[in-house]
């Protein structure tokens, strides 16, 4: 369970900075999408670390120096703006958060949400202190990234996602002003936490393929996440990543359309479709099996998905990120952690060499 990571030649942050621009590499990124997880590394209850700068901060140092990953992400959470418009959220003792009350009841009333202080209003002043924590201590090995609800899946929880459906058919006008509040709150917030020196990923699961068609993420979605990306580039000079649950294979140009530099793909897609469709145009990243290989499997289970992801995307033409498809399950078994990141010294030292892991 404490078993110390072998340290590489290069440091995470060297890693990804030297893997992005062309330059030579130790071996391939492998980022684990570990949110809750951390609270199990330190022993203390999932809604505890929630609800905790200070335990957030420690949860995250604790798990990089156990496993050794090339980024650590803490979230405002899929949430989290919700949740500053008013929206009620529930913290389980231990799982994930949900939405519990939305904020917005009758979309008329749309005109009589807050606009919440990025500095004061439901998690910001706590994940931004656990973000500056964070940098501070280990923000010079590592890459410290926080992770934003898409305005999409914003304003789904601030309406209530079946409720928010039937305005995107019924009232749509309404409902664009309610992704477009959505969005400007993500975006004062990047504008308070970008001078940290953070990256950024955004999370859209509501706008996944699995529940709206491409037309309607062309016209509720997409403009709102190129009007994000923008953003965070402007503030912090490099793009965000882009994780879309479910199949989005219908939308990868569009999530490429968007400015994300990197896109996390869900482990329900494949990774040689997506090489071929949008590797020339961004960073691949993924798709380990969280739940069927992480939480299930065995390490050799771990090391055989790992074998499958770089046989597909190792030579996309932007890069290849080893990851996982989706958020790390909370209770996973250690060391099958332990076995993704060996996999990656494994079977992606530099150069890659596709020997290695056919």
């Amino acid at each position: 369970m404490g078993e110390t990571p072998v340290r590489d030649e290069q440091t995470p942050k060297q890693r990804m900075k030297a893997y992005l621009s062309g330059e030579p590499f130790d071996r391939i990124p492998c980022l684990l999408m570990l949110s809750d997880h951390a609270a199990r590394v330190i022993g203390c209850s999932v809604r505890e670390y929630q609800l905790s700068a200070s335990l957030m901060a420690q949860g995250q140092i604790a798990a990089w120096q156990r496993y050794g990953h090339d980024g650590i992400s803490i979230g405002v959470g899929l949430t989290g703006i919700a949740e500053a418009l008013g929206s009620g959220v529930t913290y389980p003792e231990n799982g994930v958060p949900y939405i519990s009350r939305p904020a917005l009841g009758d979309i008329a009333e749309l005109d009589r949400l807050p606009r919440p202080d990025p500095w004061k209003a439901g998690r910001f002043r706590l994940i931004l202190q656990a973000a500056h924590r964070l940098v501070d201590q280990i923000g010079e090995q590592v890459p410290v990234s926080i992770s934003l609800p898409g305005p999409f899946t914003s304003a789904a929880n601030t309406r209530g996602t079946e409720s928010f459906m039937k305005d995107v058919l019924k009232n749509p006008e309404a409902a664009h002003r309610l992704i477009r509040l959505a969005l400007e709150i993500a975006i004062d917030f990047v504008e308070v936490a970008a001078p940290l020196g953070v990256k950024f990923g955004i999370g859209d699961p509501t706008a996944s393929g699995t529940l709206i068609s491409p037309r309607l993420f062309r016209e509720f979605a997409q403009p709102y996440l190129k009007e994000l990306s923008d953003a965070i580039i402007r503030c912090t000079g490099s793009a965000p990543s882009l994780h879309i649950c479910g199949n989005t294979s219908r939308i990868w140009p569009e999530m490429a359309d968007t400015g994300a530099g990197l896109l996390s793909l869900d482990d329900v897609v494949d990774l040689a479709e997506a090489k071929a469709a949008v590797g020339d145009r961004v960073v691949l990243v993924g798709n380990i099996r969280p739940t069927a290989t992480m939480f299930h499997g065995t390490p050799e289970d771990v090391r055989a998905n790992a074998r499958l992801c770089l046989q597909k995307a190792w030579d996309s033409p932007k890069g290849h990120v080893l990851a996982l498809g989706c958020g790390l399950p909370i209770d996973t078994p250690p060391e099958n952690v332990h076995a993704l990141l060996q996999a990656a010294r494994s079977y992606g030292r530099y150069p890659l060499d596709p020997a290695n892991f056919s």
